[in-house]
């Protein structure tokens, strides 16, 4: 990684990318490679998830024996024709439809007239068993009363105005709150305009519904049921269908180490999804009880984010060695420390001490060297780029007689820190350029104090509070480890958040519990991405740094470094 590559970090981003996959495949007139191409995106994304694109009537073609299906001629002129859409989407448009204005032609389908008149067939026969199959999910939304199916409507729009990317597909169709794509609520499209499909949905009679909305409605319906938003991202980028909600809900269920509900025989009902939708979030609930450790696998490229549990509880030896060299130094905490349970009273002396000591060179507070120390050693540890970490500059204001009078709703991003720390050599590359150096860490460290303002309602659980503050997300509740994280996110495209890892991390503060409050997040603009054994020891790292925000709390520590011009000083 030279110079020049590292302190031009931004990247070229999604659109880009999809030039150059269609650019890889139309270098082949073998389907099959070219197919291969497409629903990984040249290698960012596994076959199976952008398979689980495809709708039903596309998989019919896409699955065709290799030895009955047509070659793909990039020159070629046939009103039968495959294409990637701007959302990254495969598809195969054929008998001269309309191709969607802002798709990307890879090459037309060629063959002898029997074999494209068979794929037509098998095409247009798998269109109609979707429409046969989503006849229950109309049927179950007409008899509800309409009050009901506002309800649901209402329910919808409130989850994806309040939550991350959300783009997924029924048939031909994709339905999103997010960017250019966005006909659903979200930070880029206002709940009032005229493109909320929502709204449009909840001025007609739901007879006078498409198909794919019928089943967008009620599909998503189960899929909340069933466990907590983020429900909606773990099908980001797929197809929703009642065959695949049931296979979705049945696979998650049986990962919880439960028996789903028994299947009826003939068809798909409306009552079978609900059982399995309340099975499904009553075994998660059992879970959590247990003290499982769910995180998430996302799929920056099509912003998949799939649910998984770490197959064995996390310890302190977990933590990296250097980390645990470090507090062996600060806290007398032996390294070979088997559970998290005995670091209490040494972690509680460590914030004694630090609220007390002198501030290094450099800080405010000694709590702040040690933050920075946290953050240095771990960006090296991990072979990252940068460490850091989120969090409330004071506590003061989110006291639970501050939070009655509403006090939290008028801090500002300002209001919250975000310690970041360079790894040696992501910092040695940028050579004598210091002032990128501090540009670039500061805008991530700008970036992470926006978050915790954006999670704070939640986290306050004060975001039903009227007045009050309509711009905030859901607080993260389950670690994250995402792969090619930049090519949508504008803020990871300019700087090169590549390959992260984040740990979301509450305490208990006068009486109450503050869930996402702080995070510890690892990130690499370039290099290997980082793997599941990266993950464990990042949530090892960050409950050990969880304990130590929770020791500091009953000082009431005040955060005064990690602004621009802290970076600036410290950096530069």
């Amino acid at each position: 990684m030279g110079v020049a590559e590292i302190t031009s970090l931004r990247s070229d981003g999604f659109a880009s990318l999809l030039k150059s996959v269609v650019k890889a495949a139309r270098q082949t007139t073998d389907m099959d490679q070219a197919l291969k191409t497409l629903l990984t995106l040249d290698g960012h994304i596994p076959e199976t998830i952008g398979r689980a694109a495809l709708s039903s009537a596309d998989r019919s073609v896409a699955d065709t024996p290799v030895e009955q299906r047509a070659l793909l001629d990039p020159a070629a002129s046939t009103p039968d024709v495959l294409v990637l859409d701007a959302t990254g989407r495969t598809r195969f448009v054929l008998a001269g439809a309309d191709i969607p204005a802002d798709a990307l032609l890879v090459g037309s389908l060629v063959a002898d007239r029997e074999l494209i008149h068979r794929i037509s067939r098998r095409y247009e026969s798998a269109r109609a068993a979707d429409e046969s199959a989503s006849a229950e999910m109309r049927r179950w939304l007409r008899e509800l009363p309409r009050e009901d199916v506002q309800d649901l409507l209402d329910r919808l729009a409130y989850v994806v105005q309040h939550m991350a990317p959300v783009l997924l597909y029924v048939g031909d169709r994709h339905y999103s709150n997010f960017g250019q794509f966005s006909n659903l609520p979200g930070r880029s499209l206002n709940a009032s305009d005229d493109r909320n499909l929502l709204n449009r949905l909840a001025a007609t009679d739901v007879t006078e519904w498409s198909t794919e909305d019928t089943c967008f409605v009620a599909l998503t319906h189960f899929l909340l049921r069933s466990g907590i938003q983020a429900r909606l991202e773990e099908v980001n980028g797929t197809q929703l269908s009642p065959v695949g909600v049931m296979d979705f809900l049945t696979d998650r269920i049986r990962n919880y180490g439960a028996q789903p509900p028994p299947s009826p025989q003939n068809s798909i009902t409306a009552s079978h999804l609900a059982a399995l939708a309340d099975t499904c979030a009553r075994e998660r609930r059992a879970q959590l009880a247990n003290g499982a450790v769910f995180y998430r696998l996302i799929h920056g490229v099509n912003l998949n984010k799939s649910e998984h549990l770490l197959p064995q509880a996390v310890t302190y030896a977990d933590v990296p060695l250097a980390i645990r060299t470090l507090f062996a130094q600060t806290a007398g905490i032996p390294a070979d420390t088997p559970a998290f349970d005995d670091t209490g009273p040494a972690l509680d002396r460590l914030a004694g001490a630090l609220h007390t000591s002198p501030a290094p060179a450099g800080f405010h507070t000694a709590y702040e060297a040690l933050l920075t120390r946290f953050m240095t050693t771990l960006a090296q540890a991990s072979g990252s780029d940068a460490a850091m970490g989120r969090g409330p500059r004071s506590l003061a204001p989110l006291h639970p007689d501050n939070v009655e009078n509403g006090a939290p709703l008028q801090l500002r991003t300002n209001d919250f820190f975000c310690c970041v720390a360079p790894g040696e050599g992501f910092a040695r590359h940028f050579a004598d350029d210091r002032a990128t150096l501090v540009k670039t860490l500061s805008a991530y460290s700008a970036r992470m104090r926006f978050n915790t303002w954006h999670y704070l309602p939640h986290t306050l659980n004060v975001h039903e509070r009227r007045p009050g503050r309509d711009d905030w997300f859901f607080a993260p509740s389950m670690p994250d480890l995402t792969h090619w994280s930049d090519q949508h996110h504008t803020g990871h495209v300019t700087f090169g958040v590549r390959f992260a890892i984040r740990v979301p991390l509450g305490i208990e503060y006068a009486g109450r519990y503050l869930p996402g409050l702080y995070d510890l997040r690892l990130m690499r603009a370039r290099g290997e991405q980082y793997t599941v054994a990266d993950l464990r020891a990042t949530v090892a790292a960050g409950r050990l740094l969880g304990a130590l925000h929770q020791a500091m709390s009953p000082y009431g520590p005040t955060v005064r470094d990690f602004d621009n011009g802290w970076f600036r000083t410290f950096y530069g």
